[in-house]
């Protein structure tokens, strides 16, 4: 077992996304060796105690000559097992059974707050089921590509102040306040932003649920490239005709001047929003466990997710719950690896709509059960005009 295993144990269990749990295993593992460095005991209940021990200075012989060899002070970690876990090694390891209840078997932990599932057919339909073909063709679209389109609308015309939790807004903001005529950041060869304009950028922005791993890498001169969220944010804000580069130094174009001026945060949000999932491929940018999980799903169904969370997420549910309810099930996918739909889901569709400020997530140890669920701006923001069919099943 390897770090990597462990991240993927970690975000199996607790329902996360491989970049939450990958941060919290690295808070971890940095708080072990900040303890240590500073000579302080880590006990862990049940695990063991990870110390420091120091030698002094001593005097030892070389075995080939016999001749005396001062030996300087050192310092090394050490750990000792809990009585738990050496009786754990010796009976060897069984699998966890969890008792009715519990929220890792997606029963109702208080109020229904996860569901049973089981694979579908047999077990709980998704709710796409019920609409009626033209509809399920419909949400495919790009939302207003047809005048004459109304079964998927973005509000574009709401207030600034509404906006207020959406982080591709704030964030791309703070990016065409830095790329203004005062200040032209050069690109690098790859066409992306210098070092200094990555650490400007992260010291202004903020990405819920990245803050453990923004805390893993400071202090660190980094490359656009590691930070893959700004570099996701980028990227969409090329697309969608917010900047551009001439040479080697990137500007706003006349659409992004636009965006900054007040009253146009619907705007720039219904724009971001268009471009992430309708014409960006998110394949390219959203890291999953294990990488390079190849294809678009669930990207293209999109319209379609977004319907089903407007019916099924107005209470907390889990990331697996909501992804049985509402996306469209691909067998190529799920034959990828065991974790393959999973990692697509949550960070393809439940992360960036995190971002967008039309999801709220609810981890450890505020609840027992990790969950999600609409924000009010979803309703708000996205409306829909859907015919179902008659009979159950009978759409798509």
């Amino acid at each position: 077992m390897d770090k990597s295993a462990i991240v993927a144990r970690v975000a199996a269990r607790m329902g996360l996304d491989k970049f939450t749990a990958g941060g919290a295993v690295d808070t971890v593992f940095e708080a072990i060796a900040e303890g240590l460095a500073k000579e302080e005991e880590v006990r862990i209940a049940g695990f063991g105690t990870f110390e420091t021990r120091s030698r002094a200075a001593r005097t030892g012989r070389n075995p080939r000559t016999g001749e005396s060899l001062p030996i300087p002070p050192s310092k090394s970690p050490s750990f000792k097992a809990a009585k738990r876990l050496r009786e754990a090694v010796k009976r060897g390891w069984q699998e966890e059974r969890a008792e009715p209840g519990d929220y890792r078997q997606g029963r109702p932990g208080r109020a229904g707050a996860m569901l049973e599932m089981s694979d579908w057919p047999g077990g709980v339909a998704p709710v796409w089921t019920v609409l009626e073909p033209e509809s399920m063709k419909a949400l495919r679209a790009e939302p207003l590509a047809l005048a004459d389109n109304p079964t998927l609308r973005l509000a574009a015309d709401l207030p600034d102040v509404a906006f207020a939790e959406s982080a591709f807004v704030r964030n791309a903001l703070i990016v065409l306040e830095l790329t203004g005529d005062a200040f032209l950041p050069r690109f690098t060869e790859k066409g992306h932003f210098g070092r200094d304009m990555v650490a400007a950028m992260r010291e202004a922005m903020t990405w819920p649920g990245m803050e453990a791993t923004e805390q893993y890498r400071a202090g660190k001169a980094l490359r656009e490239g590691d930070v893959w969220e700004l570099h996701l944010l980028h990227r969409l804000m090329e697309l969608a005709g917010l900047i551009e580069g001439e040479a080697v130094l990137c500007q706003l174009t006349p659409l992004g001047r636009e965006m900054l001026e007040p009253g146009r945060r619907g705007a720039l949000q219904a724009l971001l929003f268009r471009h992430l999932y309708w014409h960006a491929n998110l394949s390219q940018f959203v890291e999953t466990f294990p990488r390079g999980l190849p294809g678009r799903w669930p990207q293209d169904d999109i319209g379609v997710i977004l319907w089903g969370l407007s019916n099924v997420a107005g209470d907390w549910q889990s990331s697996e719950t909501l992804r049985t309810l509402t996306a469209v099930r691909d067998d190529s996918v799920a034959g990828l690896h065991w974790n393959a739909e999973g990692t697509m889901f949550a960070g393809r569709v439940l992360q960036p709509l995190r971002w967008f400020g039309l999801l709220e997530y609810h981890g450890p140890p505020e609840r027992a059960e990790v969950g999600w669920r609409k924000s009010a701006l979803f309703d708000r923001f996205l409306s829909f005009d859907v015919q179902l069919s008659r009979e159950r099943g009978t759409g798509h």
